[in-house]
């Protein structure tokens, strides 16, 4: 369990920057002492250089950008849609000691399972509606 901590509430104060900065967990904005060994949370970014580099045990941010996309983060990330942040806000703000857990990753291979070739895309084309693209498995 690592404790919880709102990027609005760890603002680098002597970098010059206030809650209204560091709620977005932007480089030099957080202050590594309150940050350190805690899992950040951080409105509407999806850079986690900054949890880095103040030491954070893990983020988690929430916006409504891109959820299709994969971010490959160093550190444990979760991407959660502005109304899930919200519940996290709201147990952030329900007790004195908020905490998470960080669960491990497990990666399983499996021979049989098929995958997307990395040519495949969905159709139409968005330029011009006569070329059909395929999803072609492997």
């Amino acid at each position: 369990m690592f404790p919880l901590i709102y990027g609005g509430d760890a603002p680098n104060k002597t970098g010059g920057y206030d809650e209204s900065k560091s709620r977005y967990c932007s480089l030099g904005t957080l202050d590594r002492n309150l940050v350190e060994g805690k899992i950040v949370v951080c409105d509407f970014q999806t850079d986690v250089t900054e949890a880095i580099v103040a030491g954070a045990a893990g983020t988690i941010l929430q916006g409504d950008d891109f959820r299709d996309v994969a971010y490959n983060t160093p550190i444990a990330a979760s991407y959660l849609t502005l109304h899930d942040g919200s519940e996290v806000e709201t147990y952030l703000n329900s007790t004195r000691r908020p905490r998470g857990t960080i669960l491990k990753t497990i990666v399983e291979k499996n021979e049989l399972a098929p995958s997307v070739a990395f040519f495949s895309s969905r159709g139409p084309n968005a330029i011009t509606s006569d070329i059909l693209t395929v999803n072609c498995i492997v």
